[in-house]
């Protein structure tokens, strides 16, 4: 039977009337609000009659008694709402009737995952990792680029800008349960999809909001399936679908109005431009006249515009280091298709190798789960992380700029279709070398869109004006390579990508013009990364190998003292007998003298140790004679620590005395020269007992330990042409040590480069580490040769 319609007594449209005007409405938005035209409204307010369900909801819109509006005793029910059908017990088990009927959908819908470059689907629930959730939206904080400065601390915690070190991560389970309303946002690839879908497998088994039905929709294929304005109506696509599983309309209506259903609306992002407006004008009507059941709903962060009324807004936050090992230990059982105990064991090996300090730039990558995905493909088809950096920086992109979306049927705009992938790229090498190059690791809006717009006009193949806050948005939106880390203020998303696009702008240029400019920054830290994945993407890299060689040994080519010192260091790397190679010795002797010459407690200024000599060869120092060497070297750095901690009365004396006890000891017992070994043991006789009585050992020394230490040096120079007091100033160790790190810097070029020509590699091998007037005669005997 067709229910009646309702007209308006004359009190009830001054009440409506006066709420209209509270609520500084017009009916036109008062139509809108509600989802339906304005012809109903207008014929509520004219005291017509209008079908009962439009009469009440104009009613509740108002936020007034249908029933006084309509002049009707309050204890009139609404026929039309079929809540009064069902009470307590009838509606918990129609609950459980529609959860059973519709389980095989959701598991159909959700319980797989197709995964980037994986051919077969994989369970969710064994790839599964539990995300966190930030409960304040970074973008939409309002801070200066000198605040995000101060907690950049070091290179390691880039990810972490922004408020997300300051924010406490909530688990993303625990955000649902405490809010009705949730909009779930994210960066590409932060796995946003992911958790609804596992929300709903949860929901689905009983094990999360039991008493509700889970229903996912994908909004871009609801967007799709709308070829009319009439159906963009989500109430007819959850009953549609519930129709599909066996459930009448009427029971879904019932369902929707009690509040009973978990809905899950996934990729708000993904609507095509031209229906966007329709979908949130939907999903806001729906909302609203379905308040009662609990909603979340997912976007990329910067694609998020409209704000829904009622909704709380969070964050998934970057993966951390448990999740990552969570993550990858399931990985390497689930898609690499190991059983539990291999795949957690090559886990444990990747987990390994990702935390030695080479791959920074991996564990950089790894905290975004799409990404995190790719380096575990990678890591199982190599056998490790040895895909050359730039090549992974390169994929990383394409995933982000292209794959990513293409293996979802996602089509973004363009931009009036001239930006390309390959015109952002470029643009985002131009970007990237000129915030780098500044020093400018976050830029504030205006900036960056004055950068834009100045390098669109420079970028070749792009004809049309683009508008640079669209370009902005796009780049931020759909890659996710450019990100809000405040209001108005940018980065990039991974400090390594800028440094990427910064080499790969230098490669695109390759003049000498721009490796003189590369060069300049070689005795600045930030830029090693840059000269390795320069070098990695050059055809032939003699070039700039021979301009770093050339500015190395003009460093300190002036100071006197330090040049004696390189002509000592041949000399005494040549006078050992050894398959190494020269340069690799001479690095050896380096660092040993470094460690010995000091008059204080051991600083070690070449924090990176044998780091030089390993590049060159590996550990040269199970060769027996730089071994005594090194033991030797250790000995008299025990002296000198002994001395300043006698002298400032420290409380790890003993230690120190335990430790040059060791080193003389070892010493001795490498000496193969007889007459050495004589000489060295007479000298041991000299000291008090050691372990019996540290008193006794203390007075001793602060009596004799200068003298017994000078005996030792003497002893060392005349025997070992070691020990020397190089006594060299603040000045000469500061150059000493960026002369370290500079050559050490040019052989991980070496190394790492794609291509060297023998020539160059021989000269340069042949001539590190060497003084002027020595480098000079190796040049001069290559010319006669």
């Amino acid at each position: 039977m067709i229910s009646q319609g309702l007209r308006a007594s004359p009190e009830g449209i001054r009440a409506a009337k006066t709420a209209l005007t509270d609520k500084t409405w017009s009916q036109h938005k008062l139509a809108t609000a509600l989802g339906i035209t304005r012809q109903p409204v207008s014929k509520f307010f004219a005291g017509e009659s209008v079908s009962r369900s439009c009469f009440v909801q104009i009613c509740q819109q108002l936020g007034l008694s249908w029933q006084k509006v309509a002049g009707l005793p309050e204890d009139v029910a609404f026929d039309a709402t079929p809540k009064a059908q069902f009470q307590g017990a009838d509606l918990d088990t129609l609950v459980r009737e529609v959860c059973q009927k519709r389980q095989d959908k959701i598991e159909d819908q959700c319980n797989t995952m197709q995964m980037l470059d994986i051919s077969q689907t994989v369970q969710l629930m064994d790839i599964y990792t539990n995300i966190n959730v930030l409960e304040k939206i970074t973008s939409l904080e309002w801070r200066e680029v000198s605040d995000l400065l101060k907690d950049f601390k070091s290179e390691s915690n880039f990810n972490q800008l922004g408020g997300y070190k300051r924010q406490r991560r909530l688990p993303g389970l625990e955000a649902v349960l405490q809010h009705s309303k949730l909009i779930v946002l994210g960066k590409p690839g932060s796995g946003k999809t992911t958790f609804l879908q596992y929300l709903a497998i949860e929901c689905n088994k009983g094990k999360f909001q039991p008493n509700r039905i889970a229903t996912f929709i994908r909004v871009k294929e609801f967007a799709e399936d709308a070829k009319s304005d009439s159906q963009f109506n989500i109430l007819n696509y959850i009953s549609e679908e519930f129709l599909s599983c066996g459930i009448e309309k009427e029971s879904t209506k019932i369902l929707l109005s009690e509040g009973k259903l978990l809905i899950l609306l996934d990729g708000l992002d993904e609507v095509p431009v031209e229906k966007a407006d329709k979908v949130t004008v939907e999903i806001r009507r729906f909302t609203q006249s379905f308040y009662k059941n609990k909603f979340v709903i997912s976007s990329r962060i910067a694609a998020h515009k409209y704000r829904f009324q009622g909704f709380t807004e969070v964050e998934v936050a970057d993966f951390d280091q448990e999740q990552v090992e969570v993550f990858v230990k399931n990985w390497f059982v689930a898609v690499a298709l190991n059983s539990r105990e291999d795949g957690e064991a090559i886990g444990n090996l990747f987990i390994n190798q990702l935390h030695l300090p080479e791959n920074q730039h991996i564990r950089e990558l790894a905290v975004t789960p799409i990404l995190l995905h790719w380096i575990c493909l990678v890591f199982q088809v190599r056998d490790g992380f040895s895909l050359n950096p730039a090549k992974l920086y390169e994929q990383a992109l394409n995933i982000l700029l292209v794959r990513w979306d293409e293996i979802r049927g996602i089509k973004r705009d363009r931009i009036g279709c001239n930006l390309t992938p390959l015109s952002k790229k470029k643009l985002l090498c131009k970007l990237a070398s000129i915030t780098f190059e500044q020093e400018n690791y976050f830029f504030e809006k205006e900036k960056i869109l004055q950068l834009i717009a100045n390098c669109l006009d420079t970028l070749e193949g792009t004809q049309l004006q683009l508008d640079r806050e669209a370009v902005l948005k796009a780049i931020e939106v759909q890659n996710g390579l450019l990100v809000q880390r405040a209001q108005e203020i940018y980065s990039f998303s991974h400090l390594t990508l800028q440094k990427y696009f910064t080499a790969r702008k230098v490669v695109e240029i390759s003049q000498v013009e721009a490796w003189n400019n590369l060069v300049s920054h070689m005795t600045e830290k930030r830029w090693q990364e840059v000269f390795l994945l320069a070098v990695s993407m050059l055809s032939n890299s003699d070039e700039i190998l021979q301009i770093m060689k050339q500015k190395i040994d003009l460093l300190m080519a002036s100071d006197e003292r330090l040049q004696y010192f390189l002509t000592w260091l041949r000399q005494k790397s040549s006078s050992i007998s050894t398959n190494y190679k020269a340069a690799a010795v001479r690095a050896f002797y380096l660092v040993c003298v470094e460690q010995s010459s000091c008059n204080r407690p051991r600083t070690f200024v070449y924090t990176s140790g044998y780091d030089l000599e390993y590049a060159l060869v590996g550990n040269i120092a199970f060769d027996p004679e730089l071994a005594l060497d090194e033991f030797l070297f250790s000995t008299v750095a025990c002296v000198d620590e002994l001395n300043f901690a006698f002298e400032h009365s420290l409380n790890d004396v003993l230690d120190h005395v335990h430790a040059f006890a060791i080193a003389f000891d070892e010493a001795i017992n490498l000496v193969v020269d007889i007459k050495l070994k004589q000489v060295l043991q007479k000298l041991k006789k000299q000291l008090p007992p050691i372990d019996s009585n540290l008193d006794k050992f203390r007075d001793w020394w602060q009596a004799k330990g200068k003298i017994w230490g000078e005996q030792l040096r003497n002893i060392l120079i005349k025997y070992r042409n070691i020990g020397y007091y190089w006594q060299f100033n603040e000045q000469q160790k500061e150059l000493l040590q960026q002369y370290y790190d500079v050559n050490k810097l040019l052989v991980d070029c070496l190394n790492s480069a794609a291509y060297v020509s023998p020539r160059v590699r021989q000269e340069i091998e042949e001539t590190l580490l060497l003084a002027i007037a020595d480098i000079e005669k190796v040049r001069n005997s290559y010319i006669n040769s």
